[in-house]
């Protein structure tokens, strides 16, 4: 957590001494976007979220939900001369705590070393996907959210640290890199306690590159993972039991037993404490101006935890008619570890991390206006057998490895 909470005082200092060494009166843009949508589930015995962040959603907690998908953000653009520039973005979307409090999704300050070079400190976005750059913004990409299939793989919405761009054209192909270090951090949902995740000693690499109206992307990370949860860590928690060679006798807890779960070199295995976590996504977009195609791969992976090894793929197409846009996806994610164990208290940890699913989503937009976008879609879902997929809030009548619907109509702006 040191390295995140002295990023934003060191950017703040940065931003105080650049604009002595600028040459020209630094300049500045304010920018914003933002979402309304509702969702419907016809599963009402738990709730859909679009992100591991979220703790509830459409279907048991409520018919309708206006949260799952929306959220309003702003930025402003500062410019020093030709050589500095400055990011900072702030979001205010439904996070861990079922709150909309806003946080700082950018915050970076960059410097043009020269033509094609630029380094950034601070706070940057989380560069796994084709359009991570936009991600939170609506408006700009074609569905009512991102494929949950990949965009759903972790809670990362960023990074604090620094790192290197270059851009450069061979022929009829421009390449972009980029090469980032750092650490990240993001708070999620827990049933009893609080949950954080941590990610330090993370570096990571991009690479894309663009020829006519196609460009592949390809992106590689690794990182030392760590997940603080109270109640997974507690002394009541499942690793707690792993660890105990002797239990309460049930009839009398003034009697110890020996404990028949008794496991703890799995308990070290699967709990999430500095264990190396790895993930790579490749992606490809055709848009030739009517119409266009999409497809994304990623998979994680890295040492064997409690977070699944897992692979996730969408394909998505559309064609514009005008200001109309219909487009169709499919997407799939399978478990690539091992979800059943001997042990039957492991077996319960790995079970409640288990999301594999597939989808088939139709949908269309609606440019009706100038920076002002209309969308409805349909999702049908199917959880693979044993899988909530991405329903959470588990009720007792809920069966896992069925199939539901999802409808959203979203209103995207941007301004």
């Amino acid at each position: 957590m040191a390295r995140s909470t002295l990023v934003l005082p060191s950017l703040a200092l940065c931003l105080l001494a650049v604009p002595a060494r600028a040459q020209t009166a630094p300049t500045f843009k304010f920018s914003g976007f933002g979402s309304l949508a509702g969702t419907s589930s016809s599963e009402k015995n738990a709730d859909f979220t679009s992100s591991y962040s979220q703790p509830n959603g459409p279907g048991f907690t409520r018919s309708t939900d206006f949260g799952v998908d929306s959220r309003l953000g702003v930025q402003v653009d500062l410019k020093f001369g030709e050589s500095f520039s400055a990011v900072v973005q702030a979001i205010s979307e439904h996070r861990y705590d079922n709150t909309y409090t806003p946080y700082l999704n950018m915050a970076h300050l960059k410097f043009k070393a020269a033509p094609g070079l630029s380094f950034r400190a601070g706070r940057m976005p989380f560069s796994a996907y084709l359009i991570s750059d936009y991600k939170k913004v609506g408006y700009a990409m074609p569905w009512v959210r991102p494929p949950v299939e990949v965009y759903q793989f972790n809670p990362l919405n960023y990074v604090d640290g620094a790192d290197l761009v270059w851009q450069a054209s061979v022929g009829d192909v421009a390449f972009s890199g980029q090469v980032i270090g750092g650490s990240t951090d993001a708070n999620l949902p827990a049933t009893t306690g609080t949950s954080k995740f941590k990610g330090k000693s993370l570096g990571a690499a991009s690479l894309s590159a663009t020829v006519g109206s196609a460009t592949f992307r390809a992106f590689y990370l690794q990182m030392k993972s760590t997940v603080d949860n109270t109640y997974l860590d507690g002394p009541a928690g499942p690793y707690a039991l792993l660890r105990a060679p002797l239990i309460p006798y049930p009839l009398d807890p003034s009697v110890l037993v020996p404990n028949p779960y008794y496991d703890p070199a799995q308990a070290d295995q699967f709990q999430i404490k500095g264990d190396r976590t790895t993930y790579l996504s490749v992606g490809f977009n055709y848009d030739p101006g009517d119409w266009f195609v999409m497809a994304e791969g990623a998979r994680n992976a890295g040492d064997e935890n409690q977070l699944l090894h897992a692979t996730g793929f969408y394909i998505t197409g559309g064609y514009r008619f005008g200001a109309w846009t219909p487009y169709l996806t499919f997407a799939s994610k399978k478990t690539d570890s091992a979800t059943t164990n001997p042990n039957p208290i492991v077996e319960a940890i790995l079970s409640g991390s288990q999301q594999a699913q597939s989808s088939t989503s139709v949908g269309v937009r609606w440019d009706f206006r100038k920076n002002l976008a209309l969308k409805a879609q349909v999702d049908q879902v199917k959880n693979t057998t044993g899988s909530p997929g991405a329903l959470v809030n588990e009720q007792p009548a809920f069966k896992r490895g069925e199939s539901y619907n999802l409808v959203t109509l979203a209103l995207d702006f941007v301004f």
